[in-house]
């Protein structure tokens, strides 16, 4: 349906549908179905690209923008017009806008049967007004129905007024902000040095030092090491214990932050994950977020049965720290094991820490009730225009369908690494780190602040 967007010219070439096609297309747009994979249409800018930004506890619903944006052709006020819509909120009394969001992913480009909607690299979308035939499919693709009809029934959107929206420039209480949001995304900057300093000190300089560290009169233990270590010997050591103490209380402090920020394996996963774009699906079995609570219990097990602590032998964040100055046959056949674990990233970023690794899972049970919490969904967000942080979460938790029905993703902290890329990225600042105890319940479908409500569907339709 689509060709390969240009990135440098601000042009149509996405070629006209046939009869089937554009029936077909129509047919999956009044389902609410995603016609084409965001791959297809999603656009790669160079720099962050400026967009109009809504703040709904700012707006008074005054209308002054529909005016000026109705006039900008005849010279004078003519709200009906405008390619913005003012919609009183039925939740806190006030107003939101509506208004063209130029998504990363947008439905309408991807539905249009004509290929009148198309984009440059300037990141607008735009209508070809010589190649819409006004068949309004591109409103019913779109979650807000933002583009709109004119009073001679033509179709018409926001097209930020070639980069300098009147809208922006005159509102008197400035509930509408025409910005790129952050300029600087300083915690990659600072992620990528922790982690390679960390691989350093625990893999070259403290050989081993996962497994268990001794610095001055403390001891430092990993502690699924040491659960293993309680059944397989049937003793409790209290110094074995207090052992795993340190890590156990960063993780009721920070969730798995230590998986994040720490761990050497994981820092290997997140350097394979650059050499492995491509990705392949993993059977549905292994894709279970269970798994690694089987993988510690299964641990447990074979650790009581045998004697001895049975997943170090294979563990691959231990098998890394043991790795430098390997000499032994041995040692060497244990370290073939790393890679053939980093090769589960083809499935998805981060697979091992997902489904399978048992010291994630035991740091998970502890991370549930962490004092550090990441909320998405702020004023600020822009929901389904955006969903960069659902892109670029390594374990996959932020959820693109809560963003693309304008909900607040649900973060579960026990599946978080904190490795706060979403913070970082979100270029106006809706990703938020929070203190304090976790809410019971969850927040999950709570509606964005500000968000247009989804579109009601009749009974037996699809939203």
């Amino acid at each position: 349906m689509r060709a390969t967007i240009p990135w440098g010219k601000d042009m149509p070439v996405n070629r006209t549908l046939s009869a089937p096609e554009a029936a077909k297309t129509r047919a999956s747009c009044r389902q609410g179905a995603q016609v084409f994979t965001p791959g297809h249409v999603r656009h790669a800018p160079s720099k962050r690209l400026k967009t109009l930004l809504f703040h709904p506890e700012r707006c008074t619903g005054c209308g002054l923008c529909r005016s000026v944006c109705g006039g900008r052709e005849s010279g004078h006020a003519a709200p009906e017009a405008a390619r913005i819509l003012n919609v009183p909120n039925p939740v806190t009394g006030g107003s939101f806008a509506v208004f063209c969001q130029h998504c990363l992913d947008p439905r309408c480009l991807a539905a249009c049967p004509q290929g009148a909607v198309f984009r440059g690299n300037t990141g607008r979308v735009t209508i070809d007004a010589s190649r819409c035939v006004n068949c309004g499919i591109c409103q019913e693709a779109c979650v807000e129905a933002a583009p709109l009809r004119g009073p001679a029934g033509d179709i018409r959107k926001c097209d930020l007024c070639g980069g300098d929206p009147a809208c922006a420039r005159l509102c008197p209480q400035q509930a509408l902000e025409f910005t790129g949001g952050k300029k600087l995304r300083w915690l990659a900057w600072l992620r990528w040095p922790v982690q390679a300093l960390s691989f350093l000190l625990l893999v070259v300089v403290l050989v081993g030092s996962v497994c268990s560290l001794s610095i001055a009169a403390y001891d430092i233990a990993c502690p699924t090491g040491v659960l293993q270590n309680i059944f397989s010997s049937k003793v409790l050591l209290l110094t074995a214990a207090v052992s795993a103490l340190f890590l156990t209380a960063l993780a009721l402090l920070a969730g798995r932050l230590f998986c994040g920020w720490i761990c050497p394996f994981g820092f290997l996963l997140d350097l394979a994950d650059k050499l492995l774009p491509q990705r392949w699906r993993l059977p549905a079995a292994l894709t279970r977020r269970a798994n690694k609570y089987g993988v510690l219990l299964g641990a447990v097990v074979a650790s009581t049965a045998t004697g001895s602590q049975a997943f170090c032998a294979v563990c691959p964040i231990g098998t890394v720290c043991r790795a430098y100055g390997v000499q032994s046959a041995v040692a060497g056949a244990e370290l073939a094991l790393v890679p053939l674990i980093a090769a589960l990233d083809v499935g998805g970023t981060r697979s091992w820490c997902r489904y399978f690794c048992p010291v994630g899972a035991l740091f998970a049970l502890f991370a549930r009730f962490g004092l550090v919490r990441i909320e998405i969904g702020a004023a600020r967000c822009k929901k389904f225009s955006c969903k960069r942080c659902a892109d670029i979460c390594p374990m996959g938790i932020v959820s693109g369908e809560d963003l693309q029905q304008g909900r607040t993703p649900d973060i579960s902290m026990a599946e978080c690494i904190v490795c706060l890329r979403c913070v970082d990225i979100c270029p106006h600042k809706a990703a938020k780190i929070r203190l304090g105890l976790p809410r019971r319940g969850g927040n999950p479908g709570r509606a964005l602040p500000g968000a247009f409500p989804a579109r009601q569907t009749s009974a037996g339709e699809s939203p």
